[in-house]
């Protein structure tokens, strides 16, 4: 860490490997590309902008290990882009007592959104949100015998907090809930007990590869609810995960624009500058997320001094930050897979 000009330094622990990988290297993709064109340009005030990333696997245990060793180094400014729920959670205390900023985490979960974790800035909206916008369509279109498959850790159990909430506002309850493993695609005994609840709308609150297996296992039981999901899942790898019968239909959040819709200006900036560095350039929901997370971090610094300190730049990201009351935007779109993959 001894470059001269010396970097702009962040750390990103985020899962490069098992089944949630796809998080993190669409998520990391994005980031990359804004970061890329601002340091191409000779970067902030003379001094490129660089992310020191660790994998996790999307094992809180494992991003405990990454983010002490990034507690260590005085030069890290902040913790940029973790992915998921369980992840951020578990290093809430190590990164308070350091007292580094927790930047944009790739988690819209309640429980990271109290008004004491002072150090904790997000740029996407919330979880509750997204589940008061899949129980408000659901309902509009007459479905009420909803289950809830959801993530058995901190991730799927703050979702289906919200889930029920959003139930309750129309005097509902869940069909049935029911816990899924976390990185597992073993889950026949809970497609079992979902298809025993019959639902006529499911909404699954994992990642892909668990909810394909979920879909999978449905589908040969002659199951076929409504499936819905949130943005966490990743859209594309969903589409991919699943065989291309199964996917059709399914209904997914999203707290970003369409990544191919070129009418929005944040698209069309995310569309030109993927394209300026690739000949075959990979459009989707997450690495738009990414891209503009690391927009709104280069605007923060560009707006400080060449020096700034971490509270400082809390500071700027606070004030800048799309997320309304510390509660999340109202930016939260719905979109149905079709049956073929969106092209750009």
């Amino acid at each position: 860490m001894n470059e001269q000009p010396k970097p702009y330094i962040f750390a990103q622990s985020l899962p490069l490997t098992g089944p949630a990988a796809h998080l993190g290297k669409s998520y990391s993709r994005g980031i990359d590309a804004a970061l890329r064109e601002i340091n191409q340009a000779g970067g902030i005030n003379g001094r490129p902008v660089k992310i020191w990333r660790l994998d996790d696997g999307y094992e809180p245990n494992l991003t405990i290990t990454n983010t002490a060793l990034f507690t260590k180094q005085p030069e890290v400014l902040g913790l940029f882009g973790y992915v998921g729920t369980p992840t951020t959670k578990a290093i809430l205390n190590a990164a308070s007592k350091a007292k580094l900023p927790i930047i944009a985490p790739m988690t819209g979960a309640s429980a990271l959104r109290q008004p004491q974790q002072g150090n904790l800035v997000h740029y996407r909206s919330s979880y509750a949100q997204e589940a008061n916008r899949i129980v408000n369509h659901l309902i509009n279109d007459g479905y009420v015998r909803i289950a809830i498959a959801y993530q058995n850790d901190a991730y799927g159990k703050d979702v289906l907090a919200s889930l029920r909430s959003a139930l309750r506002r129309h005097g509902l309850k869940p069909a049935s809930t029911v816990p899924l493993p976390r990185n597992s695609t073993r889950v026949s005994a809970a497609a079992l007990s979902l298809d025993r609840s019959n639902p006529d709308a499911l909404v699954v609150i994992s990642t892909s590869q668990t909810m394909s297996a979920v879909v999978s296992n449905l589908h040969r039981m002659g199951s076929h609810p409504q499936l819905m999901t949130i943005s966490f899942i990743g859209t594309k790898a969903l589409f991919d995960d699943l065989p291309q019968s199964a996917s059709y239909g399914i209904g997914v959040t999203q707290v970003v624009p369409f990544p191919w819709d070129r009418r929005q200006p944040d698209v069309k900036r995310y569309q030109k500058t993927l394209q300026a560095q690739s000949d075959q350039p990979d459009f989707d929901f997450v690495s738009l997320e990414g891209f503009l997370a690391a927009e709104w971090l280069i605007n923060a610094l560009k707006n400080l001094g060449p020096q700034p300190t971490r509270s400082a730049l809390m500071k700027e990201l606070k004030r800048t930050s799309p997320v309304q009351n510390r509660r999340g935007s109202q930016n939260v779109d719905l979109v149905f897979l079709g049956s073929g993959p969106w092209q750009p």
